[in-house]
């Protein structure tokens, strides 16, 4: 899988540490100062959640064009039906670029892709589960391997590793069920100051003022957390569609040489 992407949100993410890094020793003894302190950790939780944005929607550009090139590459490919519902403007297919011939389709993605937003679990799976073999989709089945990741946090899936591992195995297939719904909960949850995506909407709409007063944004373990749990979702993601685009190229024809060329 081509790895802009990534190397764009680790870089987004780091930035969003060095604001809370900044923002946590401010002086709070006047009601301002104290303000701007939690005005600098919204910022921060703002900047993990745009990096989160923009990752999945360059990732969703990248596998859609390298799909296409991969093509153009190999005509006997086969693409999947799903194909058909992705629009791309004519105009970015239809210009010239002296840079590669293919870089057309990237274009045409990032344009596809420029007004999206993935802020919402839903999204995310319905974009990416394309790209994935069955028993292998987002989020179902991969429940096991998060809950069990050394980066997996109780706050994220309701269960430690630990718990997890001593249950049988239909005490398994219950917990699986409920960590997936505390995952989605966890990002999104409407009306909720601990949703991830709903406080990030809170900031950008009414300045985390939802009601009278702006919501408290006092430590920065809170926006740490926030953070920690974003990595973990990007970097899961990541390295299961990586795995996952390589098996997609081969089941729809695509010979090896082709797809060791897929990043771009």
């Amino acid at each position: 899988m081509p790895r802009t992407a990534l190397v764009h949100f680790k870089e987004d993410v780091a930035r969003a540490r060095a604001i809370v890094a900044h923002a946590d020793p401010l002086a709070q003894t006047t009601e301002a100062e104290r303000l701007l302190r939690s005005d600098l950790f919204r910022s921060a939780w703002m900047f993990a959640v745009g990096a989160l944005d923009a990752y999945f929607c360059d990732a969703y550009t990248d596998l859609v064009a390298a799909t296409i090139i991969s093509k153009s590459r190999h005509p006997a490919m086969e693409l999947p039906p799903f194909f058909n519902r992705i629009e791309f403007p004519v105009r970015a297919i239809l210009e010239s670029y002296v840079r590669n011939t293919n870089w057309r389709w990237r274009m045409a993605a990032r344009e596809m892709m420029a007004r999206e937003n993935v802020l919402k679990m839903d999204r995310i799976r319905e974009l990416f589960n394309g790209f994935c073999r069955d028993g292998h989709k987002l989020y179902a089945d991969v429940m096991d391997l998060w809950i069990l990741h050394p980066g997996g946090r109780k706050r994220l899936f309701g269960i430690t590793a630990t718990d997890y591992l001593a249950l049988l195995p239909a005490g398994k297939d219950t917990a699986r069920k409920a960590a997936r719904r505390q995952m989605e909960k966890r990002f999104f949850e409407e009306d909720s100051p601990r949703s991830i995506f709903q406080r990030r909407h809170d900031c950008i709409h009414n300045c985390d003022r939802p009601r009278m007063a702006p919501q408290p944004l006092e430590k920065a373990g809170t926006v740490i957390k926030v953070i920690e749990d974003v990595e973990f979702l990007v970097n899961r993601c990541d390295e299961h569609l990586t795995v996952e685009f390589r098996h997609f190229l081969s089941a729809n024809g695509c010979p090896s040489t082709i797809i060791t060329q897929a990043g771009y």
